[in-house]
């Protein structure tokens, strides 16, 4: 038993002494010695968890990392911890979990974080912003079809153009003007469409933010 116990704390002040920002030999480290990791005290085999999961975002492996990050998410809750080294470590996990959840295109998923976030601290700028965009991306794939109009629109000046150039201009150049007129109102309508879709789906988000932050206060 003392020999397993010896094997467990060297695995764990093995890991301590890989490099902060060596994110990947963290990850490797962490991997490879899994069922010693198992067998450390709670407090430990939490710690280096939190690392592991941490080095996992860091990297990108957002796929992964949301494997882990509810059960750790559980455990701090469970286990009333507010902070390692100083940060507030199930906001940190919180923000990281909506982080990767938009990363993977899961945008419902990461709205509903974001908005947990702002209600929890509806002054931190980063919260705000990144609702923000996450909620203007939402928006965006909700809105769609709009844009498929849009683009649709852009499609037919494209094709206008080859009309006029290969039919109208050589055989019917009195229709010239016509065509030139319909294409250049047709593209215009479609850039203002692009242009007021844009700044619509960004005052919608702000404003559910603005709600979010008025129900909370």
């Amino acid at each position: 038993m003392h020999f397993t116990d010896d094997i467990e704390e060297h695995v764990y002040q093995s890991y301590l002494e890989i490099g902060i920002q060596d994110y990947h030999e963290r990850i490797r480290f962490f991997e490879r010695n899994k069922a010693a990791i198992a067998h450390l005290p709670y407090e430990l085999r939490l710690e280096l968890s939190l690392d592991y999961s941490s080095a996992l975002f860091e990297v990108g492996e957002h796929f992964e990392f949301l494997k882990h990050v509810d059960q750790l998410l559980e455990a701090v809750i469970i286990d009333n911890i507010y902070s390692v080294d100083g940060d507030d470590i199930y906001q940190e996990l919180l923000f990281r979990k909506a982080s990767a959840m938009h990363t993977t295109l899961d945008l419902h998923g990461a709205d509903h974080v974001y908005s947990e976030l702002v209600k929890i601290d509806s002054s931190n700028p980063l919260y705000r912003m990144a609702f923000v965009k996450n909620k203007t991306s939402l928006l965006n794939y909700l809105g769609q079809k709009y844009r498929a109009i849009t683009i649709s629109m852009v499609l037919i000046c494209g094709l206008l153009i080859g009309i006029e150039l290969l039919i109208i201009r050589p055989f019917f150049e009195s229709y010239t003007t016509y065509i030139e007129w319909s294409r250049n109102l047709l593209l215009g309508l479609a850039i203002l469409g692009m242009i007021f879709h844009e700044l619509y789906v960004r005052y919608l988000a702000k404003s559910r933010l603005g709600q979010i932050v008025n129900n909370k206060s």
